[in-house]
């Protein structure tokens, strides 16, 4: 079966990152599975920046996904209308809206509806996390 996961929900305020995460990792665990892409949209969007700092005994989400992505080769979308309203900007953004910082984690990238459109067509099923 081929995943895409889409993630509503915030990194910080509800599970809906952490429980996309375990099942994504289980859903490659045994090889007959595979993942097109993650698409994070609305407040899930704050996992991408480099700025939120969890305190030492608890998961850094944000850095789990990127070994995760890094590992299983899987791009991390992060939805740019929602990311640029809260601040999250990468670098051809920041420079674009003339702002002199970015903040956006080097595995996730800027990505607009469209490649979620395209994520649902090319997989066989999109799983929603809220």
């Amino acid at each position: 079966m081929n995943y895409s996961l889409f993630i509503t929900g915030s990194p910080t305020a509800s599970r809906a990152c952490h429980s996309a995460l375990d099942f994504a990792e289980a859903a490659v665990t045994n090889g007959e599975n595979t993942i097109q892409g993650i698409f994070f949209y609305e407040e899930a969007v704050a996992i991408a920046t480099n700025l939120a700092m969890p305190p030492r005994d608890e998961c850094n989400i944000r850095d789990e996904w990127s070994i995760f992505a890094k590992q299983h080769k899987i791009p991390l979308y992060v939805c740019i209308a929602a990311a640029i309203r809260r601040g999250q900007l990468n670098e051809s953004e920041a420079k674009r809206h003339e702002v002199e910082h970015f903040v956006l984690a080097d595995e996730y990238q800027l990505e607009g509806l469209g490649s979620l459109v395209s994520l649902t067509l090319e997989s066989d099923r999109i799983v929603r996390f809220k």
